[in-house]
């Protein structure tokens, strides 16, 4: 059992960061560990950050779902923990993986002010809104999460807390599709006669996790089979609805502008290798906000801390930094207090996501001062492997090392070190018609929306830029190998 306890925690270590060029949610991480109404299980437990992180992945539809903890120095030496999760909480804050503080108070709303990202609580937070006014002019940046059929959820503020039999309300564009846990089979005798519509011209409708009608005429749409990979350039497969969805098809939402979406979501139509499966929907999600102009003057510049071995600042770190705390209008390190020093301009550097069979498996990291091999089996264990996710056929086109990504002139750069090449999809601007080039062992300066495909369905999307398309199979959990009660909860 101490082994799957391990096994367990280094799979949610995985998913931990304070960089916050990685980084796509906060929370604070005793909050949740004492939310015993995840599991109604022990008064704290730190298996419930993994509740934590499998919701942000469902939430984000994102398998390598990064989630920056905030904890308080009291919580490292808390008696109601066992000795291997304080070891644990010890080894993540030594390595900078979560932050520790004196006191949280309001940090985790802080950090979410400065960055953008999204504040992941277990209750609402009016006593902070006084300095930061968003979190009630802008309840969407706030995901409450709340216990579910199956483990927990991530509900934006202003939204109808979902119910406890564990039906959500999804919406979707077009053909995008998600399994959202629980996951029943869907009902043999219901009509499923499809009428095909170019992918252009779909629209966003409301339909149930469950397939059964709405008071708002939900639906769930069976999805045609595509032909298999091929390494040559796919084009993007036209969305289907069902005769019944169109016989209760409801008021339609706004339609999307050109070059963008509604709230803020900023996504485009993959293409690439498509599974069939039943159809699942998404609402639109908040991902991130724009920065505070606070925030964006200390992202701007790197800082050191006065104490050498600082995790979060020190002179030895060795990825991205945090977001110094304010003190008096002082930049300061929220692990000792004292001021931080200003080194310069902070180098640049972009979130990068690994997306196959139109599911994001993993998010890392290409900076000015750290480029990055992506390939089948780099030799470097630093490096970025795809193998894992391949079919022969993939597997037999990728080389071990296939391209290198770097930063040239404050923009992302790719590289082709294979034999059979890289594909470029060049866009200005998400949702318009995409050109392509293939690169052979030359450089090309990533712009805009593009994006890069090592073979059908195998791409690398930079930044936050949403998929919006039918995705086979759901994130899967962290939690599988847990012993304990959270074991429960997912089956």
């Amino acid at each position: 059992m101490r082994f799957e306890v391990s096994r367990v925690m280094d799979t949610i270590e995985q998913r931990l960061t304070t960089d916050v060029t990685l980084a796509q949610a906060v929370v604070d991480l005793a909050d949740v560990a004492r939310f015993v109404a995840l599991d109604g299980g022990r008064p704290i437990n730190l298996l419930r950050l993994g509740m934590v992180v499998d919701a942000l992945s469902r939430y984000l539809i994102d398998a390598g779902a990064m989630l920056y903890p905030v904890v308080g120095r009291e919580a490292l030496s808390e008696a109601a923990l066992t000795s291997k999760e304080r070891m644990v909480l010890g080894r993540w804050a030594d390595d900078g993986l979560i932050e520790v503080t004196p006191v949280v108070a309001d940090r985790p709303a802080e950090i979410a002010d400065f960055t953008g990202l999204p504040l992941i609580v277990v209750r609402d937070q009016p006593q902070f809104a006084a300095r930061f006014p968003w979190l009630v002019d802008s309840p969407e940046r706030v995901l409450r999460l709340t216990p579910r059929a199956g483990g927990a959820v991530l509900t934006p503020g202003g939204e109808p807390t979902p119910p406890k039999d564990g039906k959500e309300r999804l919406v979707v564009k077009g053909t995008a599709t998600l399994p959202i846990i629980p996951l029943e089979p869907a009902d043999a005798e219901s009509p499923a006669a499809p009428s095909v519509l170019p992918a252009d011209e779909t629209e966003i409708s409301d339909v149930s996790a469950e397939g059964e009608p709405s008071e708002q005429g939900e639906s769930s749409e069976p999805v045609e089979p595509t032909p298999k990979p091929s390494p040559r350039p796919a084009k993007p497969a036209a969305a289907t609805t069902a005769d019944k969805a169109a016989a209760d098809k409801p008021a339609p939402a706004p339609k999307q502008e050109q070059g963008g979406r509604p709230d803020g979501l900023q996504s485009f139509t993959a293409r690439g290798s498509q599974r069939a499966g039943r159809t699942r929907v998404m609402r639109r999600r908040f991902t991130r906000a724009e920065p505070s102009g606070v925030g964006a003057a200390l992202m701007a510049r790197e800082w050191r801390c006065g104490e050498p071995e600082c995790p979060a600042f020190g002179r030895f770190r060795r990825i991205g930094q945090p977001v110094p705390r304010m003190r008096a209008g002082v930049p300061a390190c929220p692990r000792h207090g004292q001021a931080v020093k200003d080194i310069g301009p902070r180098p640049p550097a972009f979130a990068v996501s690994v997306v196959v069979e139109d599911l994001a498996r993993r998010r890392f990291v290409v900076g000015a001062d750290r480029p990055v091999i992506v390939g089948r089996e780099p030799a470097d264990p630093d490096d970025i492997a795809v193998g894992q996710w391949l079919h022969e056929a993939a597997a037999a086109w990728i080389a071990k090392e296939h391209l290198k990504l770097e930063v040239r002139d404050g923009d992302p750069v790719v590289t082709d070190t294979s034999e059979n090449g890289t594909l470029i999809w060049k866009r200005s601007a998400p949702d318009i018609k995409e050109e392509t080039e293939r690169i052979y062992r030359k450089s090309y300066q990533l712009t805009g929306w593009d994006s890069v495909e090592l073979y059908t369905g195998v791409e690398l999307i930079v930044g936050d830029h949403r998929l919006q398309t039918i995705v086979g199979s759901e994130p899967a959990s962290v939690l599988l190998d847990a012993p304990t009660v959270a074991l429960r909860l997912i089956d």
